[in-house]
């Protein structure tokens, strides 16, 4: 109940804060040939995680100082063991899928920045929403501690709720932009399942095992339970707060 009245509060603030805050800032004229309109690419996720990731987002001026954005696009994260298979002699195969959305509201610093939004520094409220599944079917090949098959998947399901600070460029003849969000602490809620399953056989004193049995379960919350029970189901809510939290670099076209 705690966390679902602190969810309700948070929303309200934030609800009330858009309409009161859009108040303070004065129409565009008409008259002016002004460029309202950015589509921009999201490279954030191309270049960490992986190079499927194709994130695709529009940004919207509704006010000299005022806008909001929405992205939206294929999302997944690289192999969970990626460098461990070649140590353990084993052959695996995987699928893996996800999507993410978000959308926020911008206010730009009419006393800081020299031109109207959606050039300069801005502070903005932000939500996102991440989902991302995989299956792993792993083989263990040429091991005498170690034989037969293993089914590994996850099902990940996060929505952040926050405040971000972020600058934008506007480049080449007023079309091109650069938009750098570099700070947003965040309120999180997660929704997490994993499942464990096959016909494994393991030397029980293999001390090399052991060692690999202790980093994976110092790392990965649950994971005793999990090799256990063969499946894992955690949910809750989560406050964090500093740098880092919510970062993004776009390339955008003005028009």
């Amino acid at each position: 109940m705690k966390k679902i009245i602190t969810i309700s509060i948070f929303a309200a603030i934030l609800a009330c804060a858009i309409p009161a805050a859009a108040q303070k800032g004065y129409s565009i004229p008409d008259s002016l040939d002004y460029r309202k309109n950015i589509i921009k690419w999201n490279m954030t996720p191309f270049l960490l995680w992986s190079k499927k990731n194709i994130n695709i987002g529009y940004e919207r001026v509704l006010s000299p100082y005022r806008s909001f954005s929405v992205n939206a696009g294929y999302f997944e994260l690289p192999a969970l063991f990626k460098g461990l298979a070649d140590s353990l002699e084993i052959e695996s195969s995987n699928k893996k899928a996800g999507f993410s959305v978000s959308g926020d509201y911008r206010y730009y610093f009419k006393n800081r920045n020299k031109n109207m939004a959606p050039d300069g520094l801005y502070w903005g409220i932000f939500g996102s929403f991440y989902h991302y599944q995989f299956e792993n079917d792993i083989t263990i090949i040429n091991s005498e501690a170690i034989q037969g098959n293993l089914q590994f998947g996850a099902n990940i399901n996060i929505f952040n709720a926050g405040v971000e600070l972020g600058y934008q460029f506007v480049l080449w003849k007023d079309r091109m932009t650069i938009d750098v969000i570099f700070m947003g602490p965040s309120l999180s809620m997660y929704a997490k399942k994993f499942t464990l399953g096959g016909d494994i056989t393991v030397d029980e004193e293999d001390e090399y095992l052991k060692a690999i049995y202790d980093i994976l379960s110092s790392t990965i919350p649950g994971f005793d339970q999990l090799t256990q029970e063969g499946k894992l189901s955690t949910s809750g809510v989560n406050l964090s707060m500093g740098y880092g939290l919510r970062y993004m670099i776009q390339i955008g076209f003005r028009f």
